[in-house]
């Protein structure tokens, strides 16, 4: 029996049951407590307790309890060794959720076949299969961050006459336009991040193998699969090379983007307007970095004012519109009525309907059903929008990859946008580290 939880007898257990799952029984003799342990901050696991009241209020029979894990992926692997698993547990990286297979409930025993089915249909292609092993799913998406966006300065962009693209080649046209205009440069670029120096360039080749690759050779190349060597990877790193490393693309060419903070490659460049102080026009980045943004433009954006910040989807290539992110994703310990209502409801398209999508600082839905309007600020509200016509999504390829191989990339496409080896020796490199 779990700790904390009462049992009345035959009928009161029907009557939970019941009212649960959403079948409707008036009263409740107990309430049935549900755990669940996210990686949240403070203020954004408050936000998502506030959205489970509402949704299971004291007459539903369930309470459910929010605990927030200072160190998820460590803290979650320590409590449920020591045999304290809550029911549901919610984790940032999905190979974390899948290492714990074993112990957790496969979906459709959960929720039935037909409830996963019709759950999975309004999700963006791709979600469902971070937390699927062979053909079982363990996991689904709760939430959702988007990093196939491209950061511009809408009044520098009126002032100099140029337009948002909308395809491969109207951004290749711009890029061209831009260089040539003496104005600014086309990218703003910076990887710097003391030990984690090289992450920023994981994701734009993620976001060129996606594009020109599709979802399933993605997800194969990360795995080790598909070889870094094959055409469709090279593809990607030569499309890279001409974005960021031809001359006059990027401040500082290749060893600029090195030495520049991935932070402060905003704050130098997007919202500067001479060239000769690095002024650069187009910035492609996670949703997470408006928080780098300098602080009047962030209480710009706090007052609702985007006059000097706009976003567009990074376009589709020859594979697809599939768009490159993240997210958290949710596993489930125990098995019973109160447990599947809860799950059921997180992973839905209803899961941030009741105000946590308002209020939280980096909540996006993995469904192509939610309702933008439900978001509180209108580039989140164009976020979600991406979502929602994206053909297809992957998840960041390098988190997910062994970590010699994560460091190796960090390391090798440095070394490589440094000038100190080749994109073919660096790649090679990244190769060898999948059999370390």
């Amino acid at each position: 029996m779990k700790k904390g939880t009462r049992y009345v007898g035959a009928a009161a257990i029907a009557a939970l049951a019941a009212a649960s799952l959403g079948m409707g029984a008036a009263a409740q003799a107990a309430t049935r407590n549900v755990s669940i342990f996210v990686g949240y901050s403070a203020a954004d696991a408050q936000s998502f307790q506030d959205e489970l009241n509402i949704e299971f209020p004291a007459s539903s029979g369930i309470k459910v309890k929010v605990t927030t894990l200072a160190s998820f992926d460590t803290d979650i692997t320590t409590k449920i060794k020591a045999g304290q698993a809550p029911d549901i547990a919610m984790w940032p990286q999905p190979g974390g959720l899948l290492k714990q297979k074993a112990k957790l409930v496969p979906l459709d025993k959960l929720l039935g076949a037909s409830t996963l089915n019709s759950i999975i249909k309004t999700e963006v292609p791709g979600f469902e299969l971070l937390g699927k092993s062979g053909n079982t799913t363990y996991g689904l998406p709760v939430s959702a961050n988007l990093k196939s966006i491209v950061f511009y300065n809408p009044a520098v962009f009126a002032a100099n006459g140029w337009t948002v693209p909308t395809t491969q080649a109207q951004l290749d046209a711009l890029q061209t336009k831009i260089a040539s205009s003496g104005k600014a440069y086309p990218w703003c670029a910076g990887t710097e991040s003391g030990g984690a120096t090289g992450w920023s360039l994981t994701d734009w080749m993620e976001e060129l193998v996606l594009k020109n690759a599709g979802v399933a050779t993605y997800n194969q190349w990360w795995k080790g699969q598909v070889h870094w060597n094959n055409p469709a990877i090279v593809k990607a790193g030569n499309a890279l090379a001409s974005t960021l490393l031809a001359a006059g693309e990027t401040p500082g060419g290749g060893p600029g983007v090195t030495s520049r903070n991935f932070g402060l490659a905003t704050t130098a460049g997007l919202f500067e307007t001479d060239k000769t102080k690095g002024a650069c026009a187009l910035l492609k980045q996670g949703s997470f970095i408006t928080g780098f943004f300098p602080d009047a433009i962030q209480a710009e954006l706090k007052a609702g004012n985007y006059a000097h910040v706009g976003v567009f989807a990074y376009p589709s290539g020859p594979a697809g519109g599939a768009v490159l992110g993240g997210g958290d994703t949710a596993g489930v310990f125990h098995n019973n009525p109160a447990v599947a209502a809860v799950a059921k409801f997180i992973m839905s398209d209803k899961m941030g309907t009741h105000g946590y999508a308002a209020k939280a600082a980096g909540f996006l839905s993995p469904h192509k059903t939610f309702n933008p309007a439900y978001l509180g600020t209108s580039l989140n509200k164009k976020f979600q929008t991406i979502f929602s016509k994206a053909s297809g999504f992957g998840f960041d390829g390098s988190d997910q990859a062994p970590p010699a191989v994560n460091a190796a990339e960090w390391s090798e496409l440095t070394n490589w946008f440094a000038g100190k080896e080749t994109m073919a020796q660096a790649f090679a490199i990244i190769d060898a580290a999948y059999n370390q």
